[in-house]
């Protein structure tokens, strides 16, 4: 089928949160306006938009890397130096590089350019006087602002970077948001609507609809789980999602391939409680079904004491060292989450749909 996209959505390449909010958002411009056609940008493949975008939705995939954000070693570390290296070559090719990118645009008549935080949309957009939408909880520049006192290379990375986003037509600010800005349009957490039963998605995991489990995960990137013996010895049921090459079930254990076909907000809602790295997409998947949280923070990414604070004020987490969740003694703090009161969730409805409205709203070219 041919795709004759109006809108272009650049997706940043840093961790899963971007694309699933991108998700939400997209499905519901479709259920607003199905004739509207997308070209998506991001380095994902096009199984990924397959599986969580609404099977109507005709859309082309064209891959290619966004944005750098942090390198990182794993999910809980990154590489300051790498980092650095491959900032500085990727702004330079915003600036010089990108033809193809911008033609195909161009060829294709898109008449305007969503970005979740990749500056390279931006720079796109801006090429090609196409208006230019920013949505984003953070923003780079502000996470590089950070880490200024680590390495002096990210204050003029951070300028530069800030100089982009400040050029956008219009910016939408998602909760929780790092830094508020005033000419922006705020909403609530954006996250995806949820498909199939508990009692579905337990069945597909091969465990009894009566039965609870816990959900692990290190946020869609892989990771060697340390504790796997010590999950034996307890009377729990674990979903586990890592590097598995197929769905498998060891007693208490099931292991999970990250790439699945089972769809993560229905896992997480599925579950009785989610022991994870925390980031946006954790986070307010976690507060959308109500789930608590044991969340590992990475103290030094700028994000995390935002996500820290809006969970714990949400009533939904407690917090575990990375040392602890390695060395698997997190699982004695399970018990911990039932000392936790969720507040009223009454009139904090999903923000997809104002995003997606005021994206349809604002003037195309």
């Amino acid at each position: 089928m041919k795709v004759n996209p109006k809108i272009a959505y650049f997706v940043s390449s840093h961790g899963f949160g971007h694309a699933t909010r991108t998700v939400a958002i997209l499905n519901e411009i479709h259920s607003i306006d199905k004739s509207v056609e997308f070209l998506l940008v991001s380095d994902l493949k096009e199984g990924f938009w397959k599986q969580n975008l609404t099977s109507s939705i005709n859309f082309c995939n064209y891959r290619t890397r966004t944005d750098v954000g942090i390198v990182q070693k794993d999910p809980f570390r990154y590489d300051l130096e790498e980092t650095i290296q491959s900032l500085s070559k990727f702004l330079k090719s915003t600036d010089i590089g990108h033809e193809h990118l911008a033609q195909t645009l161009n060829s294709m008549g898109v008449k305007k350019v969503i970005s979740d935080i990749s500056p390279l949309g931006v720079v796109i957009a801006n090429r090609l006087k196409i208006p230019s939408i920013l949505v984003e909880n953070f923003t780079w520049d502000w996470i590089y602002e950070s880490l200024n006192s680590e390495k002096k290379e990210f204050l003029l990375i951070s300028k530069q970077v800030k100089r982009i986003y400040e050029s956008v037509a219009l910016r939408i600010q998602m909760k929780p948001f790092c830094k508020k800005n005033d000419r922006a349009f705020q909403v609530n957490p954006v996250h995806r609507q949820f498909r199939q039963s508990p009692s579905t998605i337990k069945s597909k995991l091969g465990i009894d609809p009566s039965e609870s489990f816990t959900l692990i995960s290190t946020g869609g990137i892989s990771y060697k789980y340390q504790f796997l013996q010590k999950l034996e010895q307890s009377s729990r049921n674990f979903v586990i999602s890592g590097n598995f090459k197929k769905i498998t079930k060891s007693n208490n254990l099931v292991f999970l391939p990250i790439d699945s076909n089972l769809y993560y907000p229905d896992l997480v809602r599925s579950s009785n409680q989610v022991v994870s790295k925390v980031g946006y997409g954790t986070a307010v998947e976690c507060w959308a079904a109500g789930k608590k949280l044991l969340g590992i923070f990475r103290d030094n990414f700028r994000e995390s004491n935002v996500l820290r604070k809006f969970l714990k004020n949400e009533g939904l987490v407690h917090e575990i060292t990375l040392e602890n969740f390695d060395n698997g003694e997190w699982i004695q703090e399970i018990n911990k989450l039932d000392g936790l009161t969720p507040v009223n969730r009454e009139g904090k409805n999903n923000g997809n749909r104002a995003v997606a409205q005021k994206i349809l709203e604002y003037p195309s070219i």
